[in-house]
């Protein structure tokens, strides 16, 4: 079982349960977003460690988080994964990771925010798809015997 959480509900009062119920969740669990992870850490008062690691061109940050496998930027790195699950090869080592865990786990639960990112225009620059199509790519790629659901809070 894996639960990925990236994004955060567009109405702010939801962030302490949303934060609440991903800690809960069964299995290894996955963030795959800055502001994702600072809002995670703040709701259950956790202090993560912070590394900065260096792909072909843009620096991800890295994060680690008591209770969380993989810790992440989340649009690069959600990006990084579709490439190498393509086989396309890629630097970054969080999207690799968070490939491989994607295909040895059987059952998947995507936690998706509903907020908008505000770094959309940075995105387009870099030819980067959205969360939510990004995820959808993800989705389709991935053996069609696994068990995959998207919770969008």
């Amino acid at each position: 079982m894996l639960s990925i959480l990236t994004g955060l509900p567009e109405n702010k009062a939801k962030d302490k349960n949303t934060c609440i119920d991903f800690s809960k969740s069964a299995g290894k669990k996955a963030i795959c977003g800055t502001t994702t992870m600072k809002v995670y850490c703040a709701q259950l008062n956790l202090k993560p460690e912070i590394i900065f690691t260096n792909t072909e061109t843009l620096p991800v940050p890295k994060y680690k988080i008591e209770g969380i496998f993989l810790a992440t930027e989340g649009v690069i790195t959600l990006n990084d994964c579709y490439k190498k699950l393509k086989g396309e090869p890629v630097e970054n080592q969080d999207a690799i990771t968070l490939a491989e865990l994607l295909k040895q786990e059987n059952e998947i639960i995507f936690i998706t925010g509903t907020s908008r990112n505000q770094d959309v225009i940075f995105y387009k620059k870099n030819n980067l798809l959205p969360r939510d199509e990004i995820i959808n790519k993800i989705i389709d790629i991935l053996p069609s015997d696994k068990k995959i659901t998207i919770k969008k809070v």
